[in-house]
Formats: C-alpha cells, sequence, structure tokens
C-alpha cells in the first residue's frame, strides 16, 4: 500500500512539473530543453541555492581529484579559493555527501 501511494505521488509531481515547465517555456518563448529545465527549476525556488552549491562543490572535486595523485588537502584549498568559501566550508560539504 505505502508502495503505490509513493508512485502515485511520483506520478503526479511528474506530471505536473513537466506540464508546469512546458507552460514555463511557452511563456518565456524558450524550447523545452534541459538547461532550461534547471533554470526553471531554480526560477521555481524547486531547488534550493544551497543544494545547488554543494553539488557544484562535489562535482568540481570530483573533477579535481580523480586519481587521487594530488593531496585532498590541496584540492580543497584550491575550491575554497574558488567559490570563496573556508577551506572547513569545503570539508562539511564533502563529509555531507560521502555519507
Amino acid at each position: 500500500m505505502k508502495q503505490a501511494t509513493r508512485k502515485q505521488i511520483m506520478d503526479i509531481f511528474c506530471e505536473k512539473l513537466l506540464g508546469n515547465f512546458r507552460c514555463y517555456c511557452n511563456e518565456h518563448q524558450i524550447p523545452e530543453e534541459l538547461d532550461n529545465f534547471a533554470t526553471y527549476l531554480i526560477d521555481q525556488e524547486l531547488i534550493d541555492t544551497s543544494i545547488i552549491r554543494q553539488y557544484a562543490i562535489l562535482e568540481s572535486f570530483k573533477d579535481l581529484y580523480p586519481g587521487k595523485e594530488t593531496r585532498k588537502t590541496h584540492t580543497v584549498e584550491l575550491l575554497a579559493g574558488r567559490f570563496n568559501l573556508t577551506p572547513r566550508s569545503i570539508w562539511n560539504v564533502l563529509r555531507k555527501w560521502e555519507r
């Protein structure tokens, strides 16, 4: 029963999200593309800016530290400078996403 309710909620969410995105694209005269979908989610405040920042930090970390050839601390310091944050803030994001 619980699984069926979750499926129903997801179906409604996806259906409404897609319909509202299409209206958004028509209203702004933009194509229905992935880049515009991300903009739509941000404009509608469906994705919090802290999540966007955390995702950007995590993905940048993965790009800079893929083979682990450099020290992790060096990569964190590099990201801190890039995102204008403290190294501690970068470490906190990495710890949160490692869980």
